[in-house]
């Protein structure tokens, strides 16, 4: 069921064998990391497990606005996670470890003093072969640590991607299967009806956005241009799948956050982002699904009191970082640099410790990607609070902040393109 050549994204893992796990749905800290780590060990919950998790948690999510606003404790750590595209082991690794390399911890966790609060930033299915382990395990972490577990919805959250039937289309143009694919190889006597609605639900239920500590703004792809697109040169069209380049009339204003709560159609009703008129597409078009990192998401920032966003969807094999200063002549943000590799990262992290002034003045976008599937490392960040007042909890300097490698993606045993697809579960034999 991949669409490719040489590779695969699925996994040894992914394509092993699984058991049925037997699950307890009075749910406790404790039940839930033994979930986990049963898990961990082949075993997947029933489609009536799974879809009773799913209901709990979008009632949860249903009510929360389009973004939320996250309080930090002074003890607290947030770690960021990108795009997982259906590899469980990357859950596993955070919160489990591995034989050599030690866990981030479960959500909650206390950590050198710190509380583990984790940001799962979209995109958690298709491409890999344990999107059905990602989904549930992350929505009973966010039921068990509501304080500690917080989810963006991605582009993959959608009809185009995560919950198309699998019959439409099982595979994607850049490789790897589908989502629902994957669900209807593991449950094959079951009709993708009984649980496409459930999946439906729970991925439109997701929350846009998140800012923590006022001033830490998180979003899956990027943000609008303006807040009015007639501003906007009428040749352009945003395309999905590189940076565009919008010509803007002089009078464009950047777009206001609070206005995300009035948007229509909402999010719960809104099931695509690619198939709707342009008209009405693109303010949510571009928080999922645009690749720019140009001088208007500065604005954007600005206009908004925010002074970084971390950001996912494109498939970097470093946590890439761009900054942008504010220039005088021009009155506007500009470029000031772009880390786009572990040594130019190293390079101006040491530049930015020896003008410290630039730590003021700046505003950067942090990209994080937590998938095997993006041809390089696999990494997390990390930012521990600080004992000030609110807003000036979290370093606003992505350089001052923590990079964890889960693994370089040479590490996840990837199968050929004939074995990847998902066994049928069986129930455990005694």
């Amino acid at each position: 069921m991949w669409l490719g050549i040489s590779q695969s994204f699925v996994t040894e893992y992914d394509a092993a064998q699984k058991t049925f796990l037997n699950f307890n749905r009075n749910l406790t800290a404790e039940s839930a990391k033994q979930t986990m780590k049963m898990m961990a060990e082949h075993q997947v919950p029933t489609m009536d497990d799974f879809c009773w998790m799913l209901r709990e948690a979008t009632k949860r999510f249903k009510e929360m606005k389009n973004h939320i606003e996250v309080d930090v404790e002074t003890t607290d750590r947030v770690i960021f996670v990108g795009d997982l595209h259906g590899c469980f082991e990357t859950v596993m690794r955070l919160f489990l470890g591995t034989e050599t390399d030690e866990a981030v911890g479960f959500p909650g966790d206390i950590v050198d003093g710190y509380r583990n609060v984790y940001m799962f930033n979209g995109d958690f299915v298709d491409r890999g072969g344990s999107g059905y382990q990602v989904v549930f395990a992350l929505a009973m972490m966010s039921i068990v640590f509501p304080q500690c577990v917080y989810l963006n919805r991605g582009n993959h959250e959608t009809l185009m991607f995560g919950f198309a039937r699998p019959a439409l289309n099982p595979t994607q143009s850049i490789g790897g299967y589908k989502y629902l694919t994957e669900v209807d190889e593991k449950f094959p006597s079951i009709d993708y009806t009984q649980y496409q609605p459930i999946v439906q639900a729970f991925f439109t239920s997701l929350p846009v956005c998140h800012s923590f500590d006022q001033n830490v703004f998180v979003v899956h792809g990027g943000v609008p241009m303006c807040d009015d697109y007639s501003t906007v040169a009428q040749q352009y069209q945003p395309s999905p799948f590189m940076q565009s380049r919008p010509i803007m009339n002089e009078g464009a204003q950047p777009y206001q956050l609070q206005q995300l709560e009035q948007l229509i159609p909402p999010r719960t009703e809104t099931l695509d982002f690619e198939d709707q008129p342009h008209s009405k597409a693109t303010t949510w078009h571009q928080f999922l699904w645009s690749y720019d990192r140009l001088p208007y998401a500065a604005k954007f920032l600005e206009h908004n009191d925010k002074k970084v966003m971390v950001c996912s969807h494109t498939a970097t094999p470093f946590h890439f970082i761009t900054t942008f200063l504010y220039q005088e002549e021009t009155k506007n943000w500009e470029i000031q640099s772009v880390a786009n590799s572990k040594e130019r990262f190293e390079q101006l992290k040491e530049q930015m410790r020896q003008n410290p002034a630039l730590n003021h003045n700046k505003i950067s976008i942090m990209e994080i990607f937590s998938s095997p599937t993006n041809s390089g490392g696999v990494y997390c960040a990390i930012v521990k609070a600080n004992d000030a007042q609110v807003g000036q909890r979290l370093a606003y300097d992505p350089y001052e902040w923590e990079y964890k490698l889960v693994g370089m993606n040479t590490e996840f045993r990837f199968v050929q393109p004939e074995e990847a697809h998902s066994k049928p579960v069986v129930q455990k034999s005694e």
